[in-house]
């Protein structure tokens, strides 16, 4: 009689700026179904939330850790001016620098790889062991607010760029079932009028293009999560993680169906 195979479930946590707060909404309701994840990916937040929360960090820590600096994150999002002028992203990278309680991927609780586009080749290049700082700041190297990360000899932008949602990798490494949560969902955004102004018409062509670039992935995971993020405020942290809780438990029945 043949053994069966060990199930290895692995959780793919898309980009999406503070939309990411939504994670760990996703993260509650999998902590109050126990349900266990073996393996992380993510790409800019969500690497920030997969890495957190595998380092120890439950949905209830990671929240406070969101609050304490919501407002700074809302503040550089929606700055258009110099970076070469302004401290506040060093500041806000050396803080969650020292919140985190780990310095290599292997003292992790869970295995974890992140994604990152390097600079140069426009590619994006996974990273899942040795120091975890250079790549994690790099992952999440939004242009325009952080300052472009270098680490050994790359320079490396945002995840979301290229692997905005890491699916494939995870069942590279092993997961024999991935729920992907995405972020991106143009039907969500305010419908498009000629008389849209540039913000609005920037945050859904941002918000196209990323869908765009995370569908071929999306399209391999056996679960996608795809909280309702409408008329959700920058700033407003908790409302973020209710709605990311509320689209995990819709589908209740289909992630308890990946355990059978």
């Amino acid at each position: 009689m043949g053994t069966r195979k060990k199930q290895k479930l692995g959780l793919a946590l898309s980009s999406g700026g503070v939309l990411g707060y939504a994670h760990i909404g996703v993260l509650r309701a999998l902590e109050e179904l126990h349900v266990e994840i073996d393996l992380f990916s993510g790409a800019s937040m969500g690497a920030v939330v997969a890495v957190f929360n595998a380092a120890g960090l439950d949905s209830r820590a990671l929240e406070d850790l969101s609050v304490k600096y919501a407002a700074q994150v809302a503040m550089l999002l929606a700055s258009v001016i110099s970076v070469s002028g302004l401290t506040t992203p060093w500041r806000l990278r050396a803080s969650l620098h020292k919140a985190l309680p780990v310095t290599v991927f292997e003292a992790l609780q869970k295995p974890v790889c992140i994604a990152a586009t390097n600079v140069q080749t426009g590619r994006a290049v996974v990273f899942d062991s040795g120091d975890i700082w250079g790549p994690l700041s790099g992952s999440f190297c939004l242009p325009g607010v952080f300052p472009v990360a270098k680490f050994g000899d790359q320079y490396l932008l945002d995840g979301g760029m290229s692997l905005p949602v890491p699916v494939t990798e995870l069942q590279k490494r092993g997961a024999t079932s991935v729920i992907a949560v995405s972020l991106y969902d143009p039907l969500q955004e305010e419908e498009y009028k000629p008389s849209l102004n540039i913000p609005k018409l920037l945050e859904r062509s941002l918000n196209l293009m990323l869908n765009n670039i995370a569908r071929p992935e999306l399209e391999r995971a056996d679960l996608v999560i795809q909280p309702d993020l409408k008329n959700c405020v920058p700033s407003d942290v908790h409302e973020y993680v209710v709605r990311g809780y509320d689209a995990a438990m819709n589908r209740k029945a289909e992630i308890e169906a990946l355990l059978a």
